[in-house]
């Protein structure tokens, strides 16, 4: 077995793409593909069934509980009973979550597809731990980069198909050319193309876990990293990072994840105008993200792009909080790409340069901790800030966490630049202190 684990790592230095990781691949984009088609259809989904939209932001948020709570335990059970057996399991949940949410005819039923999906379809960890199996160090980056490349595609094409099978539509001619079907054709569709990565991974995919561990084990920490979180923000340069991170992750989640809601009151459009929106934004990131975001950081350094970013977030907000224009929407959201294109990739570099390289696995969990709440308030507050103020509330408030990332940065807030040496001295004095 260990052979063949060299060999295949081999093949990946010597510019080969190993044939499991091309599967694996396959099984992203579709699984992205999936889901991204359901994203500008769900809300209106939920209209149809009489939710207002608190209750939608409500529906929303069953998911991204689930999540939180199942992405660690199906990481423990991979790491225990293999990445395929468990990746079988998450796929299948997946698909019925699909199939009920095309059959969704009542409340219950939309509510308990999100049920099944958000607590057995934790796809993408099992998916990244299987990477890391079948890559050494040294090839392990390429393979995420390119595991993001195609999650990135899955977002381009998935909300286009979304929205294109969707029953309502803007433009007559649009309607014309492309008849609408109905809110369960892309969930149908999603579970077709749930189903196709099943079979791959039943008639393809080899398990790529050798070493299995003896035992499951769960504890409170694996989902809240708690005594992480008090060790972290001890330090007021690592606490501002994830502060401001936090931060951002508030404002950008907020307003995308009411942005179907919030384009059909502003701008009077439907799920496939949102499906064009949402594939506009996808489009604008990859491009960046492959031609850009290197050569400008390279020129002008993290902190001047981070900052025009933060800027182009809060022109984005601007825009959309006056405009009511479909077709201005799409400079508008050109910002927004540009902005979420360079803001994270920047802010989880600061995070990783905080630490010494053995502390940022459990500094990112507490950073995906941290957002996985943001995901699952977010929907709730965008809703119920598209039900009782005025529609601009939306993009105006976030907007002001944008602002206030650039007002604390202003100070000094979590920018030092000796945050890794302060932290370090950190660390030293508590070694003393428990020697003592």
């Amino acid at each position: 077995m260990e052979i063949s684990k060299n060999t295949s790592n081999s093949h990946f230095q010597r510019g080969k793409i190993d044939k499991k990781l091309i599967i694996i691949y396959l099984i992203i984009f579709t699984e992205v593909l999936g889901f991204s088609m359901v994203i500008p259809v769900l809300p209106f989904l939920g209209l149809s069934l009489g939710l207002d939209y608190t209750q939608i932001g409500l529906v929303s948020s069953v998911f991204s509980i689930s999540q939180l709570i199942s992405s660690p335990i199906f990481g423990k059970l991979s790491d225990r009973y293999g990445r395929k057996p468990i990746l079988l399991i998450s796929q299948t949940s997946t698909f019925f979550g699909f199939v009920l949410l095309g059959l969704a005819n009542s409340v219950w039923i939309l509510v308990l597809a999100r049920l099944v999906d958000g607590l057995l379809g934790s796809n993408m960890t099992v998916s990244q731990a299987y990477i890391s199996d079948v890559t050494d160090e040294e090839s392990r980056t390429k393979a995420y980069g390119r595991s993001s490349a195609v999650f990135g595609a899955g977002l381009i094409f998935g909300p286009l198909i979304g929205g294109l099978l969707s029953p309502e539509g803007y433009s007559p001619l649009l309607e014309a050319l492309l008849p609408p079907v109905s809110y369960a054709a892309p969930m149908f569709l999603a579970a077709g193309i749930s189903f196709l990565s099943i079979v791959l991974v039943i008639l393809i995919l080899p398990e790529s876990l050798v070493d299995k561990k003896d035992r499951f084990n769960v504890e409170l920490s694996d989902i809240v990293p708690i005594q992480d979180m008090k060790k972290f923000f001890q330090n007021p340069q690592i606490r501002g990072k994830i502060l401001l991170f936090f931060i951002y992750n508030i404002g950008f989640m907020l307003f995308i994840s009411s942005f179907p809601l919030f384009a059909k009151e502003q701008i009077s459009i439907q799920a496939r105008e949102v499906g064009f929106y949402m594939t506009w934004i996808g489009i604008l990131r990859v491009v960046l993200q492959a031609l850009a975001i290197n050569p400008l950081i390279k020129k002008l350094g993290e902190d001047l792009i981070l900052k025009t970013g933060m800027i182009a977030l809060i022109s984005c907000m601007a825009i959309l909080s006056f405009s009511r224009d479909y077709l201005f929407g799409f400079v508008a959201l050109a910002f927004l790409a540009f902005g979420t294109g360079v803001c994270r990739p920047i802010f989880t570099s600061k995070l990783s340069k905080s630490v010494e390289k053995k502390e940022t696995g459990s500094l990112f969990g507490v950073n995906n901790a941290l957002v996985s709440i943001g995901q699952i308030i977010t929907p709730i507050a965008g809703g119920i800030l598209l039900q009782y103020m005025p529609t601009p509330a939306l993009p105006i408030i976030s907007g002001f966490f944008f602002s206030l990332i650039l007002v604390l940065w202003r100070y000094g807030f979590g920018f030092s630049s000796s945050s890794k040496e302060t932290y370090e001295m950190n660390q030293k004095t508590d070694n003393i202190n428990m020697s003592k």
